[in-house]
């Protein structure tokens, strides 16, 4: 048979089959449509989409299509065909092929996941209020759905539902729509939270009373008529009160006589047509937040309810109350168009003008349409009916919490002080409006009722007042929108201006798979606040941004929590500060519908904790009315106080602005508060610096932003803005914009802070009881410290303030807190700044200034209100107004530490640690009042990539002495304070005076003269001082009216001096084309430096030509004149170039004194100063060669060494270095001083000790001799009787005294001219502050007078000074002068003084000499200023064209100024003399110093004087007067022969020792010393006699020699006490042995006529003893003698000459009347 081949669907690949059975089936995903087929290889694929199971053929193929949800490929099997689910994101029909397997797109509003089989599934819908576009692969990919703008649920504060909040669509939503918006699915609000003020609304509504009408019922009823009110916000009070207010009508006659009367419409009792009554109140019960039940007052219906008369007509209203002919009242209703067409109405017949009219006599009426569309019927429950209005009286019911605002006032806050606000499209826009509400109670009167009972329609009283009854019932009933929840009142949180909320939210359990910003947000809400929102225009076409207030969109969080890579799933920590009065709501929003299922988990996960600033000032009773649109009624808050800190412009100038200055108007558009990031230390949340949001708004900070100041006012009353500088001119009105300073309420620069965030307020930092610390254990803070038993912030009741008279308690128990926090720099620190950055700002550099006080709200805003007004000016407005700066304490920096750093520090280089100490004042149990601020830098790195530091805070209150030394005390205190410190220094010396007079060894200690001392000496150093200073005083004022005038003269118009005078017009360098404003500061400083300096030389010029005057006659000029001049003027030059190199050695002074250390070491520095100036005196004195002419320098030099006492660390130390220095200047002034001489010559002794001692070692007996004689010859005389101690004693004291007048001028000089000098600043001493060193300079003069009277004595007492007596004379002498000027004088100077002392001696330390020290002082102070000025001001004098003319401008005012105090001075005849001799007058008169030749009729001599004077000076006077004092004047021989004298007096005592020598038969008693008398010769003599003469002559000279030669030994022997009496004064040293003896026994034991004198001392030093002897003793033992003489017989020739001692004659008085008589007696034997 023929092979059949296998069918269709099988196939074999053998042969000789049999049977059908043996063909095998098509493999699955096989297509097999042939016939015969031996290998699969000639079957199909199985198409896509298509499942092909077991023997498929062509047809079959088709038949099985892939399931939905899958896609297939070729050769899809039974078994595979569910292998390939959908795609994401796209559905798989059936049949999907795997080509097209991503065609096909999910849809819209829905996600598809793997397997999708539709478009649309069901199960995989987005969420509620979520949408995706077509392909979204899972739920992830649903986005919140939007809603059309024109579709938004308008605000309404009156909504019981809760507001839907939107938010305009951002990058996270993708490409959509911008005409929609993101609605919030849900709202979570944290509500009943414990330690917080809860807001509730206090603006009362009130709605209806029930019930709404009744029947009055009569006076005599005991039954009370009560009102329910219903309404809104009723707060239970005791001043809830009731009032009722009658509306009555408007009435008048017409023509006829016929009374209309118009009803009165009381549902707006602001219209035309109402007449409000005076008001009564009730005292109203509490029921509820919504309902107050009211007592009715009872009314006297013939006074209360009587119409008002109008003398003019008024518009026609549609219903009249008339009367009809029985006197029934009824209302005259206008007809409506209905009631005109059936006939019923017809004119009235007494009022025919109201036209076709209705009359109405029943109680009720139907409501008009124009009624009910307007809702003015009445509040009738059954539907559309009104009373009667002519039958009823209404009465007009508001309500009022507090007694004092009611709910029927409206309520107008203008939002500005301008007209109009920008963008307010009606004045409802520019006004905070709350319109008033009332509810409104009509009864029917009891007139009606009778009129209703008698007409026809009988209505019964008690049915009506059962009807009434009925209606109240159901008018009680509840209404939601009147009494239900409105959820927009709800979850508010009161925020009172300053208040800090710490917001906490636990999230830690939330999913994972939430993300903040995509599921859900954090809201917060604040009010008042505007900003644009998105609105639908009209006719919904298009959408517009329009004014929104309050603000619909939340305020903008910080960085560091919207950040991603912050962990939501924590305890986040926040805060909130308000700059105002405001409130807040926080909201947690679903806006993703996936977190629907998930929106309790944020139930209960906020907690709330709110702080207030409240240890500032903790006074009771701070109260004030909080802001309208925050409480309507304005209830009264606490009036909190804190620091303000006060950030101007020079601050910015000198740092770089801080990176966390507030935001400003718009910016803070959705709310006035600031908000925080508060993660702590250990919490592992990274920090995210805020980056560009903080930074200020670069360098125009301070310009206005907007186009005018009026403009920038509209926008600061909008944002209630207090940080800006916008004021009103109190003249014109108009508005000025000058921004220059504002007040923070935290601290500038510190920011991003752990726990703080950007903004660190200081009372959050310093008022937290929880983390405030006292000091850690510290040598300085033991562990037993006192203070660690109280709490660092104490309670109120053991707070103990220090006050002036508290030095007992010495310290406060006060708030006491350190804190330390963890910052970030926010700067990029790789990146420096223009100007400094604050952590690399100098030492010094003033950061920021705190007002010292407390401020309140209205210093903070700068209002006068909680409401905007017309001269508010921001925290600007208190600063101007201050008027002194030490209400601002500065904040400096101390960057000391930073010189510790290798390589410098002064850039790029970092303080890891920053202290902020504040020390503060507890002025009392309340209030604090800021000292000192300091910020300290430490631990500096220069690590590039370490952004980390400390700030530590120390805030603590001072004890009594650091509050001393910080002058918190009041003037008054200081004063006592300085007393006390002169009291002191009085009774110090008075003691060191109590102990030298005990102690003196003067037998006559002179008695204690205070008042004659106090005569003597300061009377002519005040005065002196006065008239020296008043030339220089007027020079300086015309020196501060040339260069800082404008301050005083155009301090508004011109407060910076651009304009004041020439040296500000004037170009500033030759240079320039133009003024530089930047520099003219520096170069004012320089030029008052340049007039300082002209001053000075212009000075030294007049005072040297003073202190060296020409003494020479004018006429023809000889060489011996000549010489003189030269003298003089080379004396001035030296006195100029000396006192020019002093005061530049003074400015080294000074600088020296600006060393950071030198109050650390200022008593070292007081040491080597006195030690110093004793060298320096030593050097000038040699140099200018007069002590008059070294005075001026040397207390300059003083003057400088106490101004530089300043620099000390406080102002303790500089009283202390007072005290020190007046321990110095009793050691200096009683010891020092007059020991000086003898302290130099034992040095002096010493050294030529030493160097023969060498020569006799090493040099021969011919260098020893003359060694000797060098020796004897250079050493000084000695005589302790001379009046050169004393006298330079006393010019020291002058000096002294010089200084203690002039420092309270110098200081007020620098403190005038502080900006220039720069001194105080650079010694840290505050402007204010200098008051007090100037107080403390003039309130000690008076006690160091005396104290140095008291010293004056003591010097009497312990050197036997005859002080007192000197200054008498003194003060004879310059009473008594023959000049006017008495350095004139040409033989005044007395010769017997040493010669440098001469001319000090003559100016008697008179008043001029005085005003001549003071103005030559003056002169190398300001030269010592001036170099400073212009050194601080790098000041180029010859580059600058205002050299000449300022140097001009002084010459001239300094010529003028002596001038006229010169005419003032010959005016008042200052300085006359009285009693001139006639024969000087033309020598006066024609030396240089002349001062009036007008004066010649003033010194005329008076003939009786004359007369006096030629008889005291006749030979016969002086004779008798010699011979009547011969005894006083032999015994005062020895005081008045002083070695001295004897030498400078020589030739005329040896010439009158002579006459009287030669003259044996002569008239000894003439003194004559004329030229013309006979000169007496020796007579001729033998040899003999010329043998014995000369050996006579060289015995005489070997004992000379020899006397000369021991002489130095015998007073070196002098002892320091009589060895008879103990004295010390008065002493003298006699040798036991006499020369001749001692001679006697060198010649027998050397055998030697020759005189070697080394060997001879040491033999007298061996041989010779001594006796040291007072001078009383002296007396005491040669009148004992004297007795001796007198009883003995003396006769002979050789003790002839003991004889001649007479009465009372001293030793030396005998021994040199006995040389006279033996000198006498051998000239006679000559002869």
């Amino acid at each position: 048979t023929q092979c059949k081949p296998c069918p269709e669907r099988t196939y074999s690949f053998a042969s000789g089959l049999t049977d059908i059975s043996q063909c095998l089936p098509c493999a699955e995903g096989r297509v097999c449509g042939s016939q015969g087929m031996i290998d699969l290889k000639q079957s199909d694929v199985c198409s896509e989409g298509n499942v092909c199971g077991y023997m498929t053929d062509r047809v079959s193929q088709f038949a099985n299509q892939c399931p939905s949800g899958s896609y297939c490929g070729n050769e899809t099997t039974t078994l595979n065909q569910y292998s390939s689910y959908c795609l994401k994101g796209s559905y798989c029909e059936r049949g999907t092929t795997s080509t097209l397997r991503t065609r096909d797109k999910c849809g819209r509003n829905y996600y598809c996941t793997s397997g999708t089989p539709n478009p649309e599934p069901y199960i995989t819908r987005c969420p509620r209020q979520t949408t995706s576009l077509a392909g979204a692969k899972d739920m992830d990919h649903c986005s919140p759905s939007l809603v059309a703008i024109c579709d938004k649920m308008p605000f309404s504060e009156t909504n019981p539902f809760d507001r839907l909040s939107y938010y305009p669509l951002g990058a996270t939503i993708g490409e959509l729509d911008e005409s929609a918006e993101m609605l919030v699915i849900k709202k979570i609000l944290q509500e009943d939270l414990p330690n917080v003020l809860h807001w509730k609304n206090d603006t009362l509504e009130v709605f209806r009373t029930c019930p709404a009408y009744g029947v009055l019922p009569e006076p005599s009823s005991d039954k009370p008529n009560e009102l329910t009110v219903i309404g809104r916000n009723f707060r239970n009070s005791t001043t809830l009160t009731c009032r009722y207010r009658i509306c009555h009508g408007f009435s008048w006659e017409t023509a006829s006589g016929t009374k209309l009367i118009v009803p009165g419409n009381c549902q707006n009792e602001t219209s035309g047509s109402s007449n409000l009554s005076e008001y009564i109140m009730e005292t109203g019960a509490f029921i509820s937040r919504t309902r107050v039940a009211c007592p009715v007052p009872t009314f006297e219906v013939e006074n209360d309810f009587q119409s008002h008369n109008q003398s003019t007509e008024l518009k026609l209203s549609s219903q009249v109350c008339m009367r009809d002919g029985a006197g029934q009242m009824f209302l005259s209703q206008t007809c409506s168009d209905a009631e005109l067409a059936s006939g019923h109405c017809a004119f009235e017949d007494s009022a025919p003008s109201l036209g076709l009219r209705k009359r109405i006599y029943s109680l009720f009426i139907a409501c008009s349409e124009d009624e009910n569309s307007g809702e003015s019927c009445g509040d009738i429950t059954t539907a559309a009916p009104k009373l009667n209005p002519c039958l009823t009286q209404r009465i007009i019911v508001d309500i009022s919490n507090n007694g004092e605002k009611f709910s029927g006032e409206t309520t107008i806050v203008p939002y500005s002080s301008q007209e109009s606000v920008s963008g307010a499209s009606s004045n409802e826009d520019s006004t905070h409006q709350v319109l008033s509400s009332h509810a409104v109670y009509e009864f029917v009167l009891q007139d009606s009722l009778d009129m209703l009972q008698l007409g026809s329609t009988v209505i019964e009283k008690k049915h009506l007042v059962s009807s009434f009854n009925s209606d109240a019932y159901l008018c009680r009933r509840s209404l939601v929108h009147e009494e239900g929840r409105r959820l927009e009142e709800e979850g508010w949180f009161e925020s009172p201006y300053m208040s800090r909320f710490h917001l906490s939210f636990d999230w830690r359990h939330l999913p994972s798979h939430l993300v903040y910003n995509e599921h859900y947000k954090l809201a917060i809400y604040v009010v008042p606040s505007r900003c644009h929102e998105s609105k639908c225009n009209e006719f919904s076409r298009g959408h517009s941004y329009k004014e929104n207030i309050p603000c619909l969109q939340p305020v903008e969080l910080p960085v560091w929590f919207t950040d991603e890579t912050v962990d939501k799933n924590q305890v986040i920590n926040m805060t909130l500060t308000s700059l105002d009065d405001s409130r807040f709501r926080v909201e947690i929003q679903i806006i993703n519908g996936l977190a629907l299922p998930v929106a309790s988990f944020f139930k209960r996960t906020m907690s709330v904790l709110m702080e207030r600033p409240q240890r500032a000032n903790t006074s009771p009773g701070m109260e004030r009315r909080m802001s309208p649109f925050v409480s309507w009624e304005e209830k009264g808050v606490d009036n909190p106080k804190i620091f303000g800190v006060r950030y101007d412009e020079g601050h910015s100038q000198k740092v770089s602005l801080p990176r966390n200055l507030p935001p400003r108007w718009k910016r803070f558009e959705r709310g006035r508060a600031l908000i925080g990031m508060n993660a702590t230390y250990e919490n592992s949340v990274p920090t995210i610096k805020d980056g560009n949001a903080s930074s200020p708004e670069g360098t125009d900070f301070w310009d206005n932003p907007y186009q005018s100041a009026k403009q920038a006012k509209l926008q600061s009353d909008i944002y209630f803005e207090t940080f800006h500088g916008v004021s009103q001119d109190g003249h014109s009105g108009s508005y000025k914009y000058e921004h220059g300073s504002l007040i923070l309420p935290y601290l500038p620069y510190f920011s991003n802070c752990r726990e703080f965030d950007s903004h660190v307020p200081l009372w959050a930092l310093v008022e937290s009881a929880t983390q405030c610390r006292l000091p850690g254990v510290t040598e300085e803070f033991p562990n037993d410290w006192w203070r660690r038993e109280i709490p660092p912030l104490p309670h109120q009741d053991d707070v103990k303030s220090i006050g002036p008279s508290d030095f007992m308690r010495f310290y406060p128990v006060a708030d006491w807190c350190e804190r330390n926090l963890h910052c970030n720099f926010e700067e990029d620190l790789p990146k420096p700044d223009v100007t400094p950055r604050w952590f690399e700002a100098e030492s010094g550099t003033v950061l920021f200034s705190m007002i010292r006080d407390p401020i309140d709200y209205y210093q903070y805003t700068g209002r006068e209100s909680s409401t905007v007004g017309k001269n508010d000016g921001g925290g600007q407005k208190f600063i101007d107004g201050i008027n002194t700066l030490q209400t601002f304490i500065p904040a400096k920096v101390d960057r000391s530490s930073a010189l510790n750093i290798e390589g410098g520090c002064a850039t790029a280089c970092f303080p890891r640690k920053v202290t902020v100490d504040i020390s503060y004042h507890q002025v009392d149990v309340y209030s604090k009042r800021i000292v000192q601020i300091n910020v300290l830098y430490d631990k500096f790195d220069k690590d590039v990539s370490n952004d980390n530091y400390e700030l530590k805070v120390n805030f603590y209150a001072l004890n009594y002495q650091e509050l001393v030394i910080k002058f918190a005390f009041s003037r008054g205190l200081f004063l006592l304070l300085f007393t006390q410190i002169g009291v002191g220094t009085v009774i110090a010396a008075f003691i060191y005076w109590a102990v030298v007079r005990l102690t003196t060894n003067l037998e006559r200690p002179p008695s204690l003269r205070i008042t004659g001392f106090l005569y003597l000496t300061f009377p002519p150093a005040l005065v002196g001082f006065t008239l020296g200073i008043l030339p220089i005083a007027i020079v300086t004022a015309a020196v501060f009216y040339l260069m800082k005038g404008y301050l005083v003269f155009t301090p508004d118009t011109d407060p910076e001096g651009r304009r004041w005078l020439f040296p500000s017009s004037t170009r500033l360098h030759y240079s320039d084309v133009s003024i530089d404003p930047d520099n003219l500061q520096a170069t004012r400083q320089g030029r008052t430096g340049l007039a300082f300096l002209t001053m000075a030389l212009i000075s030294f010029y007049f005072t040297t030509k003073m202190f060296v005057p020409n003494r020479s006659s004018s006429g023809d000029v000889t060489d011996q004149q000549g010489n003189a001049r030269a003298l003089i003027n080379w004396k001035r030059g030296n006195l100029i170039c000396s006192s020019v190199i002093m005061s530049l050695f003074l400015v080294i002074i000074v600088e020296w004194s600006f060393w950071g250390s030198f109050g650390t070491y200022i008593w070292e520095a007081i040491i080597g100063m006195k030690l110093l100036s004793i060298f320096v005196g030593s050097v000038v004195d040699k140099q200018l060669g007069e002590a008059l002419l070294s005075a001026p320098v040397m207390t300059s030099m003083g003057l400088v060494q106490g101004i530089v006492t300043m620099s000390a660390n406080d102002f303790m130390d500089f009283l202390l270095s007072y005290i020190v220095g007046f321990g110095f200047l009793i050691l200096e002034r009683m010891y020092v001083g007059p020991l000086q001489a003898e302290v130099f010559g034992w040095v002096y002794d010493a050294f030529n000790s030493g160097l023969e001692r060498l020569h006799s070692l090493f040099g021969s007996s011919q260098e020893k001799a003359t060694s000797g004689n060098l020796e004897d010859a250079s050493l000084p005389e000695e005589n302790n009787e001379t009046v050169e101690p004393l006298l330079g004693s006393y010019a020291s004291y002058s000096c002294d005294t010089l200084s203690l007048l002039y420092t309270p001028f110098i200081m007020l000089v620098i403190m005038a001219f502080r900006d220039e000098a720069e001194i105080t600043k650079l010694y840290g001493i505050k402007e204010d502050d200098m008051e007090y060193y100037v107080l403390f300079a003039l309130a000690i003069i008076p006690f160091q007078i005396i104290a140095d009277i008291l010293l004056h004595n003591a010097l009497e007492l312990l050197h036997g000074w005859k002080m007192h007596e000197y200054l008498e004379y003194c003060r004879v002498r310059f009473q008594q002068r023959e000049v006017w000027w008495k350095g004139l004088e040409t033989n005044t100077l007395d010769v017997c003084i040493e010669e440098s002392l001469q001319s000090m001696d003559q100016q008697c330390f008179s008043s001029q000499y005085y005003m001549l020290n003071t103005i030559h002082v003056s002169a190398m102070i300001y030269f010592v200023l001036g170099v400073e000025m212009m050194a601080r001001a790098k000041y180029t004098v010859f580059g600058d064209p205002a050299m000449f003319p300022i140097i001009a401008s002084i010459l001239l005012c300094s010529m003028g100024t002596k001038l006229l105090l010169t005419s003032i001075a010959r005016m008042f005849g200052l300085w006359r003399i009285k009693h001139e001799k006639r024969r000087w007058h033309s020598k006066v008169m024609s030396t240089e110093a002349n001062p009036n030749i007008e004066q010649w009729e003033d010194v005329q001599v008076d003939h009786d004087q004359h007369v006096m004077e030629q008889r005291i000076t006749d030979q016969t006077f002086r004779y008798k007067f010699l011979n009547y004092n011969r005894s006083w004047i032999l015994s005062q021989l020895p005081d008045m022969l002083t070695p001295r004298i004897t030498a400078n007096q020589r030739p005329y005592m040896i010439n009158q020792f002579a006459r009287i020598l030669g003259q044996v038969n002569g008239d000894i008693s003439s003194d004559s010393d004329s030229d013309d008398e006979q000169e007496f010769h020796s007579a001729p003599m033998t040899s003999s006699t010329r043998t014995l003469a000369r050996t006579w002559l060289m015995q005489a000279n070997r004992r000379l020699r020899l006397k000369k030669l021991v002489q130095p030994l015998i007073q070196q022997s002098k002892g320091t006490e009589c060895q008879i009496c103990l004295s010390r004064n008065l002493l003298q040293v006699e040798s036991l042995h006499s020369i001749e003896d001692i001679d006697e026994q060198f010649k027998s034991s050397y055998g030697s006529e020759e005189i070697d004198q080394v060997l001879f001392k040491r033999f007298w030093q061996r041989n010779q003893r001594y006796q040291t002897i007072c001078l009383p003793c002296i007396q005491r033992r040669n009148g004992k003698e004297k007795e001796q003489i007198i009883q003995g017989d003396l006769s002979s020739d050789e003790n002839s000459g003991d004889n001649l001692a007479s009465d009372d004659l001293t030793q030396s008085s005998e021994a040199i009347l006995a040389s006279w008589y033996a000198a006498a007696k051998s000239n006679v034997e000559r002869r």
